[in-house]
């Protein structure tokens, strides 16, 4: 699909601002014809009707309490503008329950099968590498479309839209997808990634934040698999239905449609990766130094805000210990290339930016040679949770059985926008559009109308 832009602000057109190809599975006409007789069954059970194989053969498990859910926002939009979020990898089976009965489509053989609303859960299995409900096998990949209020539950997580199954190349586990209209997505996404309590503006301040972020990384690696984003810290947390409050989703349909673009390389405004973390410890980021890219909007600004309203054990932190023999294990596995400096002796910042940030760390083999490692690296490395060495502005104080971390500060990468920063700025009493504006400057805030 195109988006067109809009200006926020006055509501003019942008005129060829950004053309964003959405990547996404196309839209399908479902059967309506009860074709579902056409799936194919085991031998000895061709002759029974599939509601009567439901309920005698147990397919359904499982009655315990659902949760309310309200209606899906966004159901109605084009498909192809939906979000594509990796729930679930490796799987050998699953159980999902909808809140309104169930559309199973089988791509393959174009058929499609209906699960009535149930108080129970529908186990879906692999079966020499075909997906099996109850005795009835499937040859495709599964599309599963929910019905009114279109939510349904996974292995019991619960999200809003559809699901996707879909099956590794040696049909041996399969990875569930949901596919979600992008508002209901980032009511999942803003209360899993920002305090719901916090200022309306800095809750807006988020939404748009994501929503851009989402949106970018949808355009550029999307098209090329067969989902847009994961349900990590990888990309964004996305808890789904259970993480939603009614300030979040406020936060989310008052800004809805609201991006960020800026100028790229050649001058021509477009969204960027608005990346965000909780607690920069005093100045953002140069995005070139943490991930390589370079983004007018994400080269860094002194951030007094943010030291009141970060807690003080991830504002400052200190005293974490790490032993040679840890350090080059956790390295040498995580980068064989670094196996040319046979052991590492000595560790020690090569670069360090104007927030104390080290963005690039030198590491010397006790046979002399020398490898580099950015600092984010290096410190994801030794701690791939984040939350030990919560951030590359630290010191390194050497012993000689390893390296102790001290004066530590802040908490995440530290690139884009400081989500402490921001509730302090709206603390004071600035807006959404002045606290985006002093995080990504030189950015431009538009609204993207979504066409067919």
């Amino acid at each position: 699909m195109r988006l067109r832009i809009n200006s926020a602000s006055s509501g003019s057109v942008f005129e060829s601002l950004i053309k964003v190809e959405l990547a996404g599975p196309k839209q399908i006409t479902l059967r309506t014809d009860k074709r579902s007789t056409t799936i194919p069954r085991p031998a000895a059970n061709r002759k029974k009707r599939l509601w009567a194989c439901l309920v005698c053969l147990g397919l359904l498990t499982g009655c315990a309490k659902r949760p309310q859910a309200t209606v899906t926002s966004g159901i109605e939009d084009p498909e192809s503008s939906w979000i594509r979020v990796l729930l679930f990898g490796n799987l050998n089976e699953c159980t999902v329950y909808s809140y309104g009965g169930l559309m199973v489509e089988d791509r393959a053989m174009g058929a499609t099968a209906w699960f009535p609303e149930s108080d129970q859960d529908l186990t879906i299995a692999l079966h020499e590498g075909r997906f099996q409900i109850g005795d009835h096998l499937f040859n495709g990949d599964l599309l599963i479309r929910t019905q009114t209020p279109f939510v349904f539950s996974i292995n019991g997580s619960v999200f809003r839209g559809h699901i996707r199954l879909l099956r590794n190349e040696e049909g041996t586990s399969f990875s569930a997808i949901n596919q979600v209209p992008l508002e209901s997505y980032l009511c999942g996404v803003i209360p899993s990634e920002m305090q719901s309590y916090w200022e309306p503006e800095a809750l807006k301040v988020q939404a748009i934040a994501a929503r851009t972020y989402c949106l970018y990384v949808k355009n550029r690696f999307g098209q090329n698999r067969p989902w847009d984003l994961k349900r990590t810290q990888a990309h964004q947390v996305y808890r789904g239905l259970a993480a939603e409050t009614t300030t979040t989703n406020e936060a989310v349909f008052q800004t809805e449609g609201l991006v960020l673009i800026c100028p790229d390389a050649d001058g021509k405004q477009t969204l960027f990766p608005a990346y965000y973390s909780s607690s920069c410890g005093g100045h953002t980021e140069n995005s070139r130094f943490v991930f390589g890219d370079q983004v007018p909007a994400l080269e860094g600004v002194s951030c007094p805000y943010c030291r009141k309203t970060t807690r003080s054990e991830y504002y400052y932190w200190s005293g974490l210990f790490y032993s040679k023999e840890e350090i080059n294990r956790r390295l040498m596995e995580r980068y064989p290339s670094l196996a040319t400096l046979e052991t590492i002796d000595r560790i020690e910042p090569a670069r360090q930016s104007e927030g104390e940030r080290i963005t690039l760390i030198r590491l010397i083999g006790k046979n002399g040679n020398i490898g580099f490692l950015r600092g984010e690296d290096f410190r994801l490395a030794l701690d791939p949770s984040g939350r030990k060495i919560k951030s590359a502005i630290f010191s390194l104080r050497t012993s000689p059985k390893g390296y102790e971390f001290v004066n530590g500060r802040g908490f995440g990468h530290g690139v884009g926008l400081c989500q402490s920063g921001a509730q302090g700025m709206a603390r004071l009493g600035k807006t959404c559009e002045e606290i985006l504006e002093y995080y990504y400057p030189g950015s431009r805030l538009v609204r993207i109308t979504k066409t067919p």
